[in-house]
């Protein structure tokens, strides 16, 4: 199934709205360490599913110093329910596991204390951390084993952007037409769109195409395996906000979502009825920290939707 593309405004400029995430890149290296602390994590699909897809967005962790605070938050939003598996929580959306929570009980400093994390399926993870380093990343941990989930590795890409490379133990989950309250797409916001999209196509084998040439000097790229569509890149919004990747949630009404997320306590950074959101998409930051968007879709909006 291909995803839809969120961004492609014609004037970037029109995002530099008020400063936002400025202490992340210390906070998210704290995080992403805890996040691979030993402890066993639920597998990335509960069944082995006998699928592999290097490249694709196979799993979410948030990473957060106030567990319940984030449960609350998300379960009211979304109507998400958890599973307590240890230190580690199970998200399910509608009974299916789609993420999960990781404390930090590290006490990182700064105002952010809440981070989603994206994971990338990888076949060949001690291969790849050989190469991160020779195509501009870093190793920030890794390779290493997380009992039931697979081998892992925590990398920033040379913008910055951190991440986790994952030989899934149970296999990748199967393509399917995300449901409300899951996942729907991911985006890395960069500061170098060029460097950028030649890291991840050295990393993961990636096709890539600039979606919108003609409205943007800059543009907004898809990274692509076997002509699917897994993830965009697109540049930085705000000033002074380091380069991370953003989870895209599929939801029947956005304005509605943003409405709940405020009453919540959390903070919208752009509203649906904004020019970027045309009506459709929206920005959240939880009440911790944690950038996530919101957006409405259908899939007979993708050109080359598979059934």
């Amino acid at each position: 199934m291909r995803r839809i593309v969120l961004s492609g405004a014609p004037h970037r400029a029109d995002w530099l709205l008020r400063p936002l995430g400025q202490g992340i890149p210390m906070l998210l290296l704290g995080l992403l360490l805890a996040a691979c602390t030993p402890m066993e994590l639920a597998p990335i699909t509960p069944e082995p599913s006998g699928h592999r897809q290097p490249g694709q967005v196979i799993w979410h962790d948030l990473v957060t110093d106030d567990v319940e605070s984030a449960k609350r938050f998300y379960g009211q939003l979304f109507g998400w329910t958890f599973e307590e598996h240890g230190r580690y929580t199970l998200i399910l959306n509608d009974g299916s596991p789609i993420a999960g929570i990781v404390p930090d009980k590290k006490g990182a400093a700064g105002p952010e204390r809440s981070c989603w994390v994206m994971c990338l399926s990888e076949d060949n993870v001690d291969g790849v951390a050989r190469l991160v380093e020779r195509i501009g990343g870093q190793v920030v941990k890794g390779p290493g084993e997380i009992a039931r989930r697979g081998r892992y590795l925590v990398v920033r890409d040379p913008l910055g952007a951190p991440l986790v490379l994952m030989h899934s133990a149970s296999g990748d989950p199967e393509p399917a037409v995300p449901p409300i309250g899951g996942w729907l797409w991911d985006e890395l916001w960069t500061s170098d769109i060029e460097a950028a999209v030649t890291f991840y196509q050295s990393l993961g084998n990636y096709a890539a195409q600039q979606v919108n040439p003609d409205e943007d000097e800059i543009g907004y790229w898809v990274l692509m395996t076997d002509d699917r569509w897994q993830a965009g890149i697109t540049a930085v919004p705000f000033e002074d906000m380091p380069p991370q990747w953003v989870p895209v949630i599929r939801v029947a009404d956005p304005a509605a979502v943003t409405a709940t997320a405020a009453e919540l306590g959390g903070r919208v950074v752009i509203t649906p009825d904004h020019p970027l959101g045309g009506g459709r998409v929206s920005l959240i930051e939880d009440p911790l920290g944690g950038l996530v968007m919101v957006q409405s879709w259908q899939p007979e909006e993708s050109p080359d939707t598979e059934q």
